[in-house]
């Protein structure tokens, strides 16, 4: 196909794209000079100017022929935006830039993938090979190939519409673009007009107006707020940036608002972003608590959530281009209906930009997995896994070919591993199929009268370590990929031989959440513990998001933690974890100094990096502390806790004894019962907290009273001791 022909062919092809409501891929095989010269002169592309004044024109990738015009670290910052063609230059092939990238893209609109060599492409990556395999069997979208004369005669089909752009000013309530946008701001509304605790969650896919929907509800609601009802309206997210769409809708409905940084102000009416963990720490008051991109959220976040306010809206994309955690419909759902009875549920299907069952929506969806759903349990007759039946699964370790040859083990597998992380990307599938480093362990139950195998839990697995000329990495100049554990000891804990030793990192383990809580998962770790031995490995290893329920389930395995990082993770709020098992009994010792070393430096940073680490997660670690470690605990000290329990003490002058007796009372009562009050003690002691902070947090009325129930606990501790010593 000569250029000439390409620009009559491309013209009506998009114009059959638009007048279907739909957007279209078209890929270009070939060096990147004929690729430029097929785009450049086309009614899309003006000589010389890619992105010229009447079109957008999106750029991604690493190509000097196609400068980029999207970065190559931010271009989920597009997300939200609208473009009128994406050219995708890439020789990484970065799927979670095509995919997000793919969001953008208006009705009418195309997608052009310029790649080198394709066949080549396809012989270099199993996934770009299923991709491709995938976008084969699609008609609606269009490969050109270089120096392919046979496609000089190509034709495009009779144009027939199946169904019309909107045109004009919208006629429905609101200006809405679909009535079920209008359903969603009528349901927002009644959360914070209506009856309290009945939360709403809003889900759609990416592209239906949720967050606009928001940002609509926020604008009725001020403009017909009471003078004498002054509303206070909070949204959160996993950060202010994933907001840009909910800011610029709340602009457009409701022009007279005025935007201090991320707050806004109508009339005596706020509506202001607050980062979730504030949130919590401060608990301001609100009249309607919005929460979007929910499922970015950690679960036990969200209930937290649910005990401080009344009012509030969880709105979340359920496959998007990001991709999301099943954890959030399945998990957050569950204690939703035991915390709020009456909470409603509404889901956007209808897209607002482009066409029901649009091709390059379906494609995205169909080769990054994101429509890939978890069968319920009762879908796959009644399967039941008991404790009992453990041994019986079939534990076995799948290659990217098992994958490749049976798309509906994939789609099980791949459903499994999102319901255990909450930012699941495109690029997971990339990493299943072509990371030669990577090991998937599932587990297997037959079904014994359909004989139809069903995956009820997956470990993603990759080996790491033993690595050579690591100077680089020595003097910070670079990170080594694929190799975290290892990276991670030099780095954090000083570990200078940390290279030395092959790991296998667990990075996800997933338990299909209808039949969690059965012992499953640590029956799947036992079995990569064997498989780890039989590769001579010598530790297994994670690192995770920490929060006190998930650090027990690893403690039980008998992994030790060796690093809490220092800061927040912005998507899950947590500080992280790194956690080590020995496998061969030669490193044993090696892992019991790097846990030893952690505990040392936990106890003098627990006023300063951990001052905001979580009091339960706290108590959990303090009780896993040797006590051969920790400073003597002298008769003067019990002398001076005693006094202070009997009031004749003053806190500060027993404090320091106070922090010893603690630090022994919790590493030897390993089943010790968690009450607030002592959550509190750890908080003040350990971590230096305020008494205003702690009234706030515990519900003290004031300091005389916190210190009333502190001298309370201690000397009923005191007291039950030495009993038991009698």
């Amino acid at each position: 196909m000569q250029a000439k022909q390409f620009h009559s062919w491309l013209k009506t092809f998009a114009e059959q794209a638009l007048l279907n409501n739909e957007r279209r891929l078209v890929v270009l095989s070939g060096c990147e000079s004929w690729a430029l010269s097929f785009l450049s002169n086309s009614v899309f592309f003006p000589e010389k100017d890619l992105t010229n004044a009447n079109k957008t024109c999106l750029i991604y990738g690493d190509s000097k022929i196609f400068p980029a015009n999207v970065s190559a670290k931010r271009f989920r910052d597009k997300l939200g935006s609208e473009s009128d063609n994406v050219i995708f230059a890439d020789s990484e092939f970065r799927i979670d830039a095509f995919a997000a990238l793919s969001g953008t893209l208006k009705a009418g609109g195309i997608f052009f993938v310029v790649i080198a060599d394709l066949e080549a492409k396809k012989a270099q990556s199993q996934f770009v090979s299923r991709f491709f395999n995938l976008f084969d069997m699609m008609t609606e979208h269009a490969l050109i190939v270089e120096g392919n004369q046979a496609q000089a005669d190509i034709v495009t089909t009779e144009i027939k519409p199946t169904s019309q752009l909107t045109k004009g000013i919208s006629d429905l309530a609101y200006s809405c673009a679909t009535s079920e946008q209008v359903q969603a701001v009528k349901a927002v509304e009644k959360v914070a007009n209506g009856h309290r605790k009945r939360p709403l969650v809003l889900t759609a896919d990416r592209g239906r107006g949720k967050s606009s929907a928001l940002a609509i509800a926020c604008a009725q609601l001020m403009l017909n707020a009471r003078a004498d009802n002054k509303l206070h309206i909070i949204i959160t997210a996993p950060d202010s940036q994933s907001l840009a769409v909910f800011f610029s809708q709340l602009s457009t409905s409701l022009p007279e608002v005025i935007r201090r940084e991320n707050s806004f102000l109508y009339a005596d009416n706020c509506v202001e972003f607050i980062p979730v963990d504030q949130l919590i720490k401060h608990q301001p008051k609100a009249s309607l608590l919005l929460v979007d991109e929910a499922a970015a959220i950690p679960v036990y976040l969200l209930e937290q959530l649910l005990h401080i306010y009344h009012r509030m809206v969880f709105s979340s994309t359920v496959h998007g281009y990001e991709g999301a955690g099943r954890g959030f419909t399945l998990k957050f759902q569950q204690s939703l209906a035991d915390i709020c009875l009456n909470w409603q549920a509404l889901h956007i299907r209808e897209p607002i930009r482009w066409r029901q069952g649009d091709p390059l929506e379906q494609f995205v969806f169909d080769t990054c997995l994101l429509n890939s759903e978890l069968k319920s349990i009762e879908q796959q007759d009644h399967l039941a896994v008991e404790m009992s039946d453990l041994p019986s699964l079939a534990c076995t370790v799948l290659t990217p070919l098992d994958l490749l040859a049976d798309e509906s083990l994939l789609i099980q597998v791949f459903s499994i591993l999102v319901t255990a992380h909450y930012q699941t990307k495109p690029s997971d599938v990339k990493l299943l199929l072509d990371n030669p480093n990577v090991q998937l362990l599932c587990l297997i139950k037959t079904n014994k009268t359909t004989k139809i195998d069903t995956v009820v839990a997956v470990a993603l697995l990759l080996k790491e370590g033993c690595v050579d000329n690591i100077d680089a990495v020595i003097n910070s100049q670079r990170r080594l990929k694929n190799q975290f554990l290892p990276q991670s000891l030099l780095t954090h804990c000083g570990f200078e031989q940390a290279f030395n030793y092959s790991y296998l990192r667990i990075m996800r383990i997933a338990v299909h959440p209808e039949i969690q809580q059965q012992g499953i998962g640590r029956h799947l770790l036992r079995q990569v513990e064997k498989l780890a031995a039989r590769q001579k490995i010598d530790f297994i290893g994670a690192s995770f998001g920490v929060n006190a329920a998930l650090l027990s389930f690893w403690l039980s395995a008998g992994t030790q933690v060796t690093r809490i990082g220092f800061t927040k993770d912005k998507a899950s709020g947590e500080h992280s974890a790194l956690v080590l098992k020995a496998i061969n009994s030669n490193v044993t010792a090696q892992l019991k100094l790097l846990n030893d070393d952690f505990f040392r430096s936990f106890d003098f940073l627990l006023a300063d990096e951990y001052k905001e680490l979580d009091a339960n997660l706290v108590l959990l670690l303090l009780k896993q502390q040797n006590r051969t470690k920790l400073a003597t605990l002298a008769k003067s000290d019990l002398t001076n806790a005693h006094a202070f329990a009997k009031g004749q003490r003053l806190y500060s002058s027993c404090a320091y004894s106070l922090y010893i007796w603690l630090k022994h009372h919790l590493s030897a009562n390993k089943d010790i019962v968690v009450e607030p009050v002592l959550l509190a003690l750890i908080s003040r002691l350990l971590q230096k907290h305020s008494t205003e902070e702690l009234c706030r947090q515990y519900a003290y009325t004031g300091k005389k009273m916190l210190e009333q129930s502190l001298k309370n606990y201690v000397g009923q501790q005191l007291a039950a001791i030495a009993k038991e010593e009698q």
